[in-house]
């Protein structure tokens, strides 16, 4: 598939199971990921990859963060335990910024989202499907410490990665006219 045909036809896939990527793939897809476009080559992200039992782990770290925020409902708390377990591996992004005059958080936060992609177009290049997630746990004190982050550091995303099951979900392609101007 050429590069160009795989940014064409790129959708998300939310059935995933194993295989997952190994060691050496998921080498290449963080390679890429660090390939994105960074201004002033501040490499403002971090990556944690969980694989394996850690998914488990990820998951009562979910459930903890719920109920850290008052839910009490059963059935939103296994939710959040078997979250993880929906792909073989989840490569968390977290938004490490640095402090510098020119480059706003928000940027780095943009290339932190940029270099995730790649790793997702990497993923798919590589035979697997994936699903990028994010909701409540991404800004949740509790997951980044978990995760390793500091206190003002930010998921950008949940990579979802592994082997895809079932149909491809159909995507329509809206007019350009719709999104597009020309000034």
């Amino acid at each position: 598939m050429s590069a160009l045909d795989l940014l064409l036809s790129r959708t998300s896939h939310a059935r995933l199971i194993e295989p997952g990527p190994d060691a050496e793939q998921l080498e290449t897809m963080l390679r890429a990921a660090m390939r994105a476009p960074d201004h002033g080559r501040l490499r403002p992200w971090r990556f944690v990859v969980i694989a394996g039992e850690r998914r488990a782990a990820l998951g009562e770290c979910f459930q903890q963060s719920l109920e850290l925020r008052g839910v009490t409902d059963s059935a939103l708390l296994q939710k959040a335990v078997n979250a993880p377990l929906r792909a073989p591996v989840v490569i968390a992004a977290l938004l490490h910024a640095v402090a510098h005059e020119k480059v706003p958080r928000d940027e780095q936060g943009h290339a932190v989202a940029a270099a995730l992609h790649a790793a997702q177009l990497a993923a798919d290049t590589l035979g697997f499907g994936s699903v990028w997630r994010t909701g409540g746990y991404a800004t949740d004190p509790h997951v980044i410490e978990t995760l390793g982050g500091a206190p003002e550091d930010q998921v950008i995303g949940f990579l979802y990665v592994g082997t895809r099951q079932g149909p491809d979900k159909p995507l329509v392609d809206d007019p350009l006219e719709s999104v597009v101007r020309y000034f």
